[in-house]
Parts: structure tokens; C-alpha cells; sequence
């Protein structure tokens, strides 16, 4: 009677384990399908006026929270009720050239144009694209990976006054970090930059390579 027990409290044990490996797998699954969500800072100016972002045309609304497999170009990186200084990103791989072609805008390092325009600006013997990221001078961000609290400032501007950038870059806000620590109406709760499950995410794709 006692070999009948042991045996079947073997066979409960094993069911028991092959369905906590099942299960922690499903799990891990899951958690590296959940989508990022974190917020940058930026600004674009004209012979230093700014450019304004609050109309509605730039604003995605706030949608119920999904995850799936379907995702579009203003889904991974947009901004929110009416604020032009703010960027919610929320997909892997996005860069800035994503955000600003997905609002009607395109640059590199020589030109910029506007779709609402219907023109675009060249560097010539006055003015130029110039750049600042996270505080320092670089070519061209367009194909540049966003990254949590980056903090761009994209420039036309006067060769002559090229050391008032700094000026420029001060009116750049720098709020991305308060999104990043609070509710989110347009993500998913669990998705927050700092939220347990979001921090759970990194440690598992970290684990992976």
C-alpha cells in the first residue's frame, strides 16, 4: 500500500513541475511581449521661433490599453492631449526620424521640410541644421534610437548666431522623467517605464544576451 502512495505522490509531483515549467515559460513569454512605454523631450525651431506641436493634427488619442501583433507607424511613437514638448513612445526601434515623419516633417543634416508647408529648407551661406542631443552637438538624429528622457532640440538656423544654441536648447522642457514615474493614460498600467512588471521586462531581455 505504502509503494502505491509513493508512487503516485511521485507522479502528482512530476505533473506539479512540468506545469510550473510550463507555466514560467508561458510567463516570461508574455512579459517580453509587453510593449515599452517611455517618454522624451524635444523641440524644433526656425530662425528661433518655435515650432508648435499642440494642435490637435499632432495629438493621438488616448485609446483603451491592447497589446498586439498589428502595430502602426503613429501607434509606436506620438504624442498626447495637446502637449508638443512630450513623446510617448511605445515600441522597440523607434527613432527620431519616425516621430517627425509620422507629424508631416523630414531633415538630415543639410534640409528640412514640411508636408503642411509644401517646402523645404536647405542649408546655405546663412543658415544651417544644427543639432543638439542630451547637451551635446551632434550630425543628425533622424536615424537615431530614442532613448527614455533623451532630450533633442533640432535647429534651422543663422551660421552667424551658431553659439545661441545653447539658448535654444535651454527652452527644450524637461519633463520626460515625470511621465516616466507616473499614470499614463495612454498606456497600459503595467507598462510604465518604472512600473514592476516594466523593470521585470529589462531584466528578462537582459538576461537573454
Amino acid at each position: 500500500m505504502n509503494m502505491v502512495k509513493n508512487k503516485y505522490f511521485k507522479i502528482v509531483v512530476w505533473i506539479l513541475c512540468l506545469l510550473i515549467v510550463y507555466w514560467t515559460g508561458y510567463i516570461i513569454s508574455w512579459m517580453n511581449s509587453i510593449p515599452p512605454h517611455f517618454h522624451t523631450n524635444f523641440a524644433l525651431f526656425i530662425w528661433g521661433e518655435k515650432f508648435e506641436f499642440t494642435a490637435d493634427e499632432y495629438s493621438e488619442d488616448v485609446a483603451a490599453c491592447s497589446i498586439g501583433s498589428e502595430v502602426f507607424p503613429k501607434n509606436r511613437v506620438h504624442l498626447h492631449e495637446n502637449n508638443g514638448d512630450t513623446i510617448h513612445v511605445h515600441h522597440d526601434g523607434v527613432t527620431w526620424g519616425h516621430f517627425f515623419a509620422n507629424n508631416g516633417i523630414t531633415f538630415s543634416n543639410t534640409h528640412i521640410s514640411f508636408k503642411n508647408w509644401k517646402r523645404v529648407l536647405f542649408n546655405d551661406e546663412k543658415n544651417s541644421m544644427k543639432f543638439i542631443l542630451n547637451g551635446k552637438i551632434i550630425d543628425d538624429p533622424y536615424n537615431r534610437y530614442m532613448m527614455s528622457e533623451d532630450k533633442l532640440l533640432v535647429s534651422y538656423w543663422p551660421e552667424e548666431a551658431s553659439e545661441a544654441l545653447s539658448d535654444l536648447y535651454s527652452q527644450v522642457v524637461s519633463n520626460a522623467w515625470e511621465y516616466n514615474n507616473k499614470y499614463d493614460p495612454g498606456s497600459c498600467w503595467w507598462t510604465n517605464e518604472n512600473s514592476t512588471l516594466y523593470l521585470l521586462r529589462k531584466m528578462l531581455h537582459l538576461s537573454h544576451h
